[in-house]
């Protein structure tokens, strides 16, 4: 921010109509500026720290040198449980609840052995049914599954799939989150335009709602891979087209960090176009590698990790207030560059990448995977597995 601050005021003093600058003296010191911005240090203004990001993912892994795997969970595969996609993911103890979109099913896992313990599918418009399952969390206070439908209702199960009872609620919203006894709700819609600023919370036992934030409007359809709001060991959520991390502390949103992208210059043009034209929005988007937002943040006990609508994963170092971007995170235990890093849910200090075993296939053709443990009797047509990174 500092940086695109004095690159502003610098334009501001070359086009003065009292001539306060020369043209070549402009573009002396613009090319100094730019070279110094490539690599600001961090500096801190009260509790916001302003970090600057690489221009370009590196090959060279710092992911890996500072994380290591603790869990390979392929997930149970038979005829009557294929899951097609993950649209969220929560580790709870020996659980692992999941929300498959296209299977529009919830299914619970059993995290030691991958075996599909319970499913809920409950297609309808009574009570405990949905037509569409919009999104999922878990109130760990009392073990109970919260799915929010189309319907705008919040439905509560049990572990073992039965429905308990159900809560209408106020708006349609993207995501919604559980902690400490409440409900977040994240990003509500109205068309185009969303409010991703504010977190509307429903306070499960005495059934009050608050409004946290405040309702700024974005006007942006584009929505990519990953969540905007994650629970770790906080609840971190962003915003499109910013490139702020928040978190809600103490009935509080704050802004711990500010990052600067060399590679984002998204203007009002392109906005438009990324609703009259998606298509022609996108084809710029890649052709000029631009970022457009950051989302799925999520907190270990040294560090925040996050994706962008790029390829590779970010990893900020809270203790040295660096950022660093991994291209893809090499692991040499079965030969593969990971790439789907996914936000799950539950402060564990764990991040997770999903493969899916037709990509070990296409990888290794015909795929010996015998001397590796969990992964020997996976099959091309399984479900996804999952593998869990602990730090070193």
């Amino acid at each position: 921010m500092r940086c695109i601050l004095n690159i502003h005021i610098l334009f501001k003093m070359y086009l003065n109509k009292n001539k306060i600058m020369t043209r070549p003296v402009f573009f002396i010191v613009l090319y100094f500026l730019l070279h110094s911005c490539s690599s600001i240090p961090p500096y801190v203004d009260g509790n916001t720290h302003f970090l600057s990001i690489p221009e370009q993912p590196s090959e060279e892994g710092y992911f890996k040198g500072h994380f290591e795997i603790a869990e390979i969970i392929p997930i149970q595969t038979s005829d009557t449980f294929l899951i097609s996609d993950i649209k969220r993911l929560i580790r709870y103890r020996d659980k692992i609840i999941l929300l498959s979109s296209k299977n529009n099913t919830v299914f619970v896992v059993n995290a030691k052995n991958g075996e599909i313990e319970e499913s809920i599918q409950r297609i309808g418009a009574g009570p405990g049914e949905s037509k569409f399952i919009l999104d999922i969390a878990f109130d760990e206070q009392f073990q109970q599954i919260l799915i929010y439908n189309d319907y705008s209702k919040l439905l509560f199960f049990d572990l073992k799939g039965q429905f308990l009872s159900e809560l209408q609620v106020d708006e349609i919203y993207e995501e919604m989150n559980w902690q400490d006894g409440k409900v977040f709700f994240h990003n509500k819609l109205e068309g185009y335009s969303s409010y991703p600023y504010s977190l509307k919370i429903l306070n499960i036992e005495n059934k009050t709602w608050e409004d946290v934030g405040n309702n700024r409007k974005v006007d942006f359809p584009i929505r990519i891979q990953g969540r905007q709001m994650v629970r770790s060991k906080q609840l971190w959520f962003t915003a499109p087209l910013d490139f702020n991390l928040f978190n809600y502390e103490k009935n509080y949103t704050r802004t711990p960090y500010e990052l600067s992208f060399l590679n984002s210059e998204i203007n009002e043009s392109l906005v438009n176009m990324s609703v009259s034209d998606p298509q022609k929005f996108f084809q710029e988007v890649m052709t000029k590698k631009q970022i457009y937002g950051i989302n799925s943040i999520r907190e270990t006990n040294d560090y925040l990790i996050f994706r962008s609508n790029q390829e590779g994963i970010f990893i900020l170092d809270k203790k040295q207030d660096q950022v660093y971007w991994d291209q893809f995170v090499e692991e040499k235990t079965i030969d593969m560059n990971l790439t789907n890093y996914f936000p799950h849910e539950g402060d564990d200090n764990k991040i997770m990448f999903i493969l899916h075993p037709d990509e070990l296939y296409r990888k290794h053709k015909k795929a010996d995977l015998s001397n590796i443990e969990m992964l020997s009797e996976v099959e091309v047509d399984d479900n996804p597995i999952l593998i869990f990174y602990k730090q070193k």
